[in-house]
């Protein structure tokens, strides 16, 4: 067993017990979801039952950071059945999250839209199996989709596999008889681990990144199935979408995306920060105009054409809270950043010297410790500004 493998399960164990523990001071309610601790400044969405029903329904969105006592907690893992048998109908995980546990959703009925975090390790047993979703890009280092992972995704029909794949599981995709679109950007094809990954599955177009992939996927005894597979190589990707965003809640913008395949979406510092095929992706409402650009993919070729979508600031508020604001209290103590003061919910923004932002999220009263120590930082809570070395 190589160590990456085991410290996966040990990672999963580790999840698992933290969620289980009648510790109260290791669950918390925070935004609409319950959370536990996994470790000193980790914590995993966890399952929220009363009376036997899932408390959670309808969006779902899961920050990347959640406060509690003190202390802010960056979110990386999805426990087990987290979301099973619950009302939602569309999930949007962050980056920060690289484990997702089994049957994480399963069976949630009404769920057809999901966008899986970029850094996700492995799609987990029974994952998303019962779920309506219609097409689910699996992010590019996923390298194993474990047994009975959608199975019973009856609308599900376009699936994007990812270039790092090596094995599928027993029943992956049994009873997924609308799949009729598989793209993958790998030269090699996965290994079916065990029985069929896609029983009754036929009639399926497998588009790949070039002619030699098609031979070597045709040469595969399951893959090379001319019943059930016809292989192409993956063309140009001809952009047919116009975006609409208009404000969601409070805190968000929601992006209506259009009738492409997939989209890449890139935050203002350029770098990617999201690649899926959901209806709809959220981005945050912060307090200056934000600009983000969502490209059409195939996952092999991106469309020469992009949109750039537009979030204005949020105003609501402003005015009125303006006369009774007092300055917060910024300081450093031992390499922890402490705000303090009624911050009325304005958004805390922290730049280095060099411009580059470290942290961007609606403020609370307490501690930040995501930062590295010996740094000047510039620390901004709405309209105040100052200068802090950790």
């Amino acid at each position: 067993m190589n160590n990456s493998y085991l410290s996966h399960i040990v990672f999963c164990l580790a999840i698992i017990t933290s969620c289980l523990s009648p510790l109260a001071a290791q669950e918390w309610v925070s935004g609409g979801l319950r959370y536990c601790a996994i470790g000193d400044d980790e914590a995993a969405v966890a399952p929220w039952v009363t009376d036997g029903v899932s408390a959670y329904a309808d969006v779902v969105i899961v920050p990347e950071t959640v406060y509690y006592n003190g202390a802010n907690y960056r979110v990386t893992a999805v426990a087990d059945s987290a979301f099973y048998n619950s009302a939602i109908t569309e999930l949007q995980l962050p980056n920060t999250v690289t484990h997702i546990g089994r049957w994480a959703m399963a069976d949630a009925f009404d769920l057809h839209s999901v966008t899986l975090p970029l850094h996700l390790e492995q799609v987990s047993r029974g994952m998303l199996a019962g779920t309506d979703i219609t097409s689910i890009l699996i992010p590019e280092g996923v390298t194993r989709i474990d047994d009975s992972a959608f199975e019973d995704c009856n609308h599900l029909h376009t699936v994007f596999l990812p270039p790092a794949l090596t094995e599928v599981g027993d029943y992956a995709f049994d009873g997924c008889h609308n799949l009729f679109e598989v793209y993958s950007t790998a030269s090699h094809p996965p290994v079916w681990m065990g029985d069929d990954a896609m029983p009754a599955v036929s009639g399926v177009d497998l588009v790949l990144p070039d002619e030699r992939a098609v031979q070597a996927w045709r040469a595969d005894s399951c893959w090379g199935d001319h019943h059930r597979y016809s292989l192409w190589v993956s063309d140009n990707v001809v952009p047919s979408f116009e975006l609409h965003n208009e404000p969601w809640g409070d805190n968000w913008s929601r992006v209506e995306l259009g009738r492409c395949l997939a989209y890449r979406i890139y935050g203002e510092d350029g770098y990617q920060m999201a690649l899926t095929t959901a209806d709809h992706y959220y981005l945050p409402i912060g307090d200056h105009n934000a600009e983000y650009v969502v490209v059409p993919t195939d996952g092999t070729n991106d469309s020469d054409d992009a949109t750039t979508v537009v979030v204005n600031a949020s105003q609501t508020g402003i005015a009125d809270l303006a006369s009774e604001r007092t300055h917060p209290l910024i300081y450093a103590l031992d390499g922890v950043l402490h705000i303090e003061g009624d911050n009325h919910g304005t958004w805390t923004s922290v730049y280095d010297v060099y411009g580059r932002r470290y942290y961007y999220r609606p403020s609370n009263d307490g501690q930040i410790l995501t930062l590295h120590p010996d740094r000047v930082y510039i620390v901004i809570v709405g309209d105040y500004v100052q200068k802090v070395r950790l």
